[in-house]
């Protein structure tokens, strides 16, 4: 039989991977997996804490707003509030009782002053003041 070229000593070499090698990749490679998945599982336990602290608090919130509005109903259920609605917003008084009404008395309205003309300073002025203010841009001379 003949030979074939493949079957020369050059091309019989030693495996790519050996058994040792392919274990320890294997083992490397589910300890990684096993640190992800327990840094995961440590992540949602914490968010659960997290999570159970704020419902503690919210609930505390909760309980303290129950007992203030048991203390309103009771208020209002109370013959005092209703006393008090009567008197204070539907102006309802007690037999024998009077009632007694504040009546504001408004000042009438000042008129406002009427301010005088102001004078116009063309009906005083004088034809050659005209005529400096255009040649020099300079205030007028002050006469005596």
């Amino acid at each position: 039989m003949a030979r074939k070229w493949f079957d020369s000593p050059v091309f019989r070499t030693r495996p790519l991977f050996s058994v040792t090698q392919v274990i320890l990749v294997l083992v490397v490679a589910g300890g990684i997996i096993i640190a992800i998945d327990f840094n995961n599982r440590a992540q949602a336990g914490r968010l659960v804490g997290n999570d159970e602290e704020a419902l503690q608090s919210q609930i505390e919130r909760e309980a303290t707003r129950q007992v203030e509005l048991m203390v309103t109903l009771e208020y209002v259920s109370s013959d005092d509030y209703a006393a008090s609605y009567a008197r204070n917003e539907r102006g309802m008084i007690l037999p024998g009782e009077r009632r007694i009404v504040p009546i504001l008395q408004e000042a009438p309205p000042e008129s406002t002053p009427i301010a005088p003309a102001t004078p116009d300073p063309a009906s005083q002025a004088r034809p050659w003041q005209g005529w400096w203010r255009l040649m020099t841009d300079a205030p007028q001379p002050i006469r005596k």
